[in-house]
């Protein structure tokens, strides 16, 4: 059995390889068709490193998701992005409101919604790399898993605030790890958030 420090540094190396990765394929989409392809690809090889606990020719295994995935990843990042800016539409009218009872009724509408599409965003890719569902399934269950699994998803906001932190106070890890690290803590909390048998499913179709 491996080392701890020898795991934690093949983790390190893996996540540093995937933030090149991410970067290489979401310019090789010239951005706007490569950045959702290429995290959905990222979520796909770290649940499959995270379920398979050893690790797999990652730059094969990128491309393949990528590739896979190309289409729906697309779909699925500017439906979001239509949506949050319509939130921030809504936002926008709200403040030239005057104060009074409609204002308040649907200001707090407004950040109930927030607070859902916020965590749609936390955990919408990690059910399109488990689950093969239809467009609209993939953000109603992503809300239902973080009602369902409470604790878990404020464990894991607090993982990423330590993140945010961390980055803050040492900024060259941003470039290092980017968004790979956070997607690793995102992947590992929501693949155990995942009802048990369906995580069985799922690692038997890997052996």
């Amino acid at each position: 059995m491996s080392q701890w420090y020898i795991r934690l540094g093949n983790l390190a190396f893996n996540l540093v390889l995937l933030n090149l990765l991410w970067m290489l394929f979401s310019i090789s989409g010239l951005i706007m068709a490569g950045i959702f392809p290429a995290t959905a690809a990222m979520f796909a090889v770290l649940k499959q490193m995270i379920m398979e606990d050893e690790d797999s020719a990652l730059i094969k295994s990128f491309w393949s998701h990528f590739k896979s995935s190309f289409i729906m990843s697309n779909v699925i990042g500017y439906m979001m992005i239509l949506v949050g800016s319509i939130l921030y539409l809504d936002i926008r009218v709200l403040q030239q409101m005057e104060n009074g009872y409609l204002q308040l009724i649907l200001a707090s509408a407004t950040v109930v919604i927030c607070i859902l599409y916020f965590l749609v965003l936390l955990y919408i890719f990690p059910i399109f790399t488990h689950f093969e569902m239809k467009i609209l399934q993939y953000p109603l269950h992503a809300v239902i898993l973080a009602v369902a699994k409470p604790f878990h998803t404020i464990f894991l906001l607090t993982l990423l605030a330590g993140v945010v932190l961390a980055y803050y106070l040492l900024p060259p890890l941003i470039i290092i790890f980017g968004l790979s690290l956070s997607i690793y803590l995102i992947t590992k909390v929501a693949t155990y958030s995942f009802p048990a048998k369906e995580r069985n499913a799922e690692a038997a179709s890997f052996e």
